[in-house]
């Protein structure tokens, strides 16, 4: 089960001391967007939003063993970098292509089920989230190796995966919408972040076109909907991605 929690408390460990310095493009174009740091000692993932490719995430841990991978998004897909090493100084040129390379699953057809739900007042309720299964292949590889959305009416969900028999993650995520785009036509439904990342995300209530320039951003519970343009907007929070392992799939017979 996936239990995706209303509140977080962050950890603090001041031994927590190095840095992951990363400029990152996606099809050779500067990436922004939602981006996930991982590595494979232990289960400790790092939520982080990218602006014009730049990524700068500190208060990682570093050892001879630890290698970290980036997964960012394009239109809902996942993709994943090579393995990086830390550096206090040294920044990252990442490269990330969606039309193949480093990073495919690869392995045999198995499926992964579960459940994901949210708790709210103590109580445990289904949630709909966006799910991305990920592979630490026995080589010390990554590979995201499939994807799916849980029922909104039970939270039940199967994940289609390839598997080469390593650990597998399963990964639940808000929906990041996408970025504020001047002038823009949207429909009730859409979901809006801000260029520049306040925790928040921007459901339409009532659709139209966005204004010409961002607007004041506001947080959830300060004043329910706004106006942007002609469109309204609802302030809903926007929390950092679950993960749920290590899972062995279940290979199809």
């Amino acid at each position: 089960m996936i239990t995706d929690f209303i509140t977080f408390t962050p950890f603090v460990d001041n031994s927590y001391q190095h840095k992951l310095l990363s400029n990152i493009t996606l099809d050779g174009v500067p990436y922004q967007g939602a981006a996930i740091i991982m590595h494979a000692s232990e289960i400790r993932y790092l939520y982080g939003a990218v602006v014009n490719g730049s990524l700068y995430a500190q208060g990682l841990v570093k050892s001879a063993n630890r290698n970290y991978v980036i997964l960012v998004y394009k239109e809902g897909r996942p993709f994943i970098s090579d393995r990086l090493a830390l550096d206090n100084i040294v920044v990252n040129e990442v490269a990330i292509s969606t039309s193949g390379g480093g990073g495919a699953p690869t392995g045999d057809p198995a499926t992964i089920t579960g459940k994901v739900e949210r708790v709210l007042d103590n109580q445990a309720l289904p949630a709909a989230r966006q799910l991305v299964a990920i592979e630490n292949k026995p080589d010390g590889s990554w590979a995201v190796t499939g994807n799916t959305v849980s029922d909104m009416e039970s939270g039940s969900y199967t994940l289609n995966v390839l598997t080469d028999g390593g650990d597998t993650f399963v990964m639940a995520l808000d929906d990041y919408g996408q970025v504020f785009t001047a002038t823009a036509s949207v429909v009730i439904g859409d979901v809006i972040h801000p260029t520049i990342p306040n925790g928040h995300v921007y459901s339409v209530e009532v659709g139209g076109t966005l204004p010409e320039t961002e607007p004041q951003w506001w947080e959830a519970g300060s004043s329910g909907t706004q106006v942007a343009g002609d469109v309204t907007l609802r302030a809903i929070p926007f929390y950092r991605p679950l993960v749920h392992g290590y899972i062995k799939a279940s290979l199809t017979e």
